[in-house]
């Protein structure tokens, strides 16, 4: 049942649309033309903009999948390529809004008709991620694209946001900290037993609009709301005999489980959880990059034992600006690009790709003070792989 549960919401969301509405909604905003530096083909970038979503304090959002169909660009007579994807949330002036104040705990683009060549199809998503996205852009190398049919031109979003201001407790960044990780509370709806502590049972999953909060103070004013939309940009073109078409995967640990708990151990600080995948045939690993959450030290791929690449979260280091916030995953570096120095790399069938990802457990993990270390829950260690 949890299983289950988890599955659909992560490869295609649960929970609540925005105030006011029962269907969520994005709207175009504009469309540049661009041609490639180096090939021979037209970039288009599209924005679009979320409809606003009003959270009152320590509120949190999931939203339903088939309540919130994402804009894409129009496909024409033979479909479009994306050759790049980037998003983050802003507020109610279309500025970005910091970590501090709204968790981007994660935003994912599915597409119906995709299904993950690893993990048995789960996760799902073809772009998006979480807290790193405004930083950590998808840009595929030149002349590579994952190209949608007009037949495939179907897409949903899972849009899951903590709003982290008037939070109970003495210590602010603790009480951050177990809101984002999904610690169980008796404010966070039914569904949010001691059981399913860490789980997003406890992280607004499964929440009717307006009724699950991480704890608030006393004298939070719960009327007062503030405003949150997600912008993304897709960038494509319609030159598809300019493009070689991609395929996507996620390769996940441990157990390709969509998160896990991490328990605070002072005598062995550094944890590392591993997952081993067989190449179900040759590819070219063209790009890769990981996503994981607070207290990661790196995500590493490895290929019949050989290390290939790593990638390395960094954490921001100004309290509540908007892309460098303190304490918090705000970029993850790329382990593969053919267009950069970490290049592609070539996989055999039957070979052996190994996930290893690292965590810090001890107490005292001075890359996030003044957030507490130690154990965190509902962390993640995922490797997104664009290849050919």
């Amino acid at each position: 049942m949890l299983r289950s549960t988890l599955l659909a919401c992560f490869a295609l969301a649960c929970g609540a649309a925005a105030k006011g509405s029962d269907r969520f909604q994005f709207r175009h905003v504009e469309t540049k033309a661009n041609k490639h530096p180096t090939h021979n083909y037209t970039v288009y970038t599209d924005t679009y903009l979320s409809i606003p979503m009003e959270l009152a304090p320590g509120e949190m959002i999931f939203t339903d999948e088939s309540k919130t169909p994402l804009q894409m660009p129009a496909t024409k007579a033979k479909g479009y390529a994306i050759v790049g994807f980037s998003g983050e949330i802003v507020d109610g002036n279309n500025e970005s809004a910091p970590l501090s104040e709204c968790y981007d705990h994660h935003w994912i683009a599915v597409q119906e008709s995709h299904e993950n060549p690893f993990c048995e199809g789960s996760p799902n998503y073809i772009v998006g991620i979480g807290a790193e996205s405004r930083n950590t852009k998808d840009i595929y190398p030149s002349g590579y694209g994952y190209v949608v049919k007009p037949f495939e031109n179907k897409w949903a979003a899972n849009i899951h946001l903590l709003h982290t201001v008037d939070l109970a407790g003495e210590d602010p960044y603790r009480a951050t900290k177990e809101c984002n990780e999904c610690y169980y509370a008796d404010t966070k709806g039914p569904e949010c037993t001691r059981d399913q502590n860490g789980t997003f049972m406890c992280c607004g999953d499964g929440c009717p609009d307006h009724t699950c909060f991480c704890p608030t103070k006393a004298d939070a004013d719960m009327t007062k709301t503030s405003t949150f939309m997600l912008r993304y940009q897709v960038n494509y073109t319609y030159d598809l005999d300019q493009i070689t078409p991609l395929d996507i995967g996620i390769l996940t640990a441990p157990d390709c489980q969509l998160f896990y708990s991490v328990l605070e151990n002072n005598e062995e600080p550094e944890t590392v959880t591993s997952q081993t995948f067989t190449a179900p045939k040759d590819i070219e690993a063209v790009y890769a990059v990981g996503h994981q959450h607070v207290g990661a030290i790196n995500i590493s791929m490895f290929v019949n034992d050989e290390f290939v690449c790593a990638s390395y979260p960094r954490y921001g280091q100004t309290p509540d600006k908007a892309g460098d916030e303190l304490g918090f995953v705000v970029e993850m570096s790329t382990c593969l690009d053919k267009d950069g120095p970490a290049g592609s790399y070539s996989v055999k069938k039957g070979d052996q790709v190994r996930i290893d990802s690292w965590y810090w457990v001890g107490s005292n993990d001075t890359r996030i003070y003044p957030h507490p270390g130690g154990t965190h829950l509902n962390v993640m260690a995922y490797m997104y792989m664009a290849f050919v």
